[in-house]
């Protein structure tokens, strides 16, 4: 599953930040070897359109991986990988910014994932309260 969280990399959890970066990558190969714009969602969503939403906003995902990038070395993550444009097409190369909806729409899915599992997330590192990890989201 590849998630795209839209929210400032310093409210994510360690374990959503490292996910994000990760799960970028693969959606950049998804795009290299599948180029075409028929199918893109007008709008921002998750499950089985997330994945082609972001087919065309190229120049988002490459902001946001370095955001994640830097957040990630704050915390003294490891994070050497960058996307590049290369082999892209130039219709894809687009950018974009999230409306109040699409954050929403994230931060509820970020909310239920913290309370299914509120003892396993982390924050810099160190276990925080359910309460403090839902805070960030506000």
């Amino acid at each position: 599953m590849v998630r795209i969280n839209l929210i400032s990399p310093s409210k994510l959890t360690d374990q959503h930040l490292v996910a994000e970066y990760d799960e970028m990558l693969m959606l950049m190969a998804y795009v290299r070897a599948h180029q075409g714009l028929e199918g893109i969602p007008k709008d921002y969503c998750l499950g089985k359109g997330h994945i082609k939403f972001f087919k065309n906003k190229i120049g988002y995902l490459r902001k946001r991986h370095e955001l994640l990038k830097r957040e990630m070395r704050k915390r003294g993550f490891a994070a050497r990988k960058t996307i590049y444009n290369k082999g892209i097409d130039k219709k894809l190369i687009n950018d974009w910014s999230p409306n109040p909806q699409d954050l929403q729409i994230i931060k509820k899915r970020i909310r239920q994932k913290i309370c299914l599992k509120p003892d396993w997330y982390r924050y810099y590192g160190k276990h925080r309260s359910k309460e403090f990890l839902l805070k960030l989201l506000s």
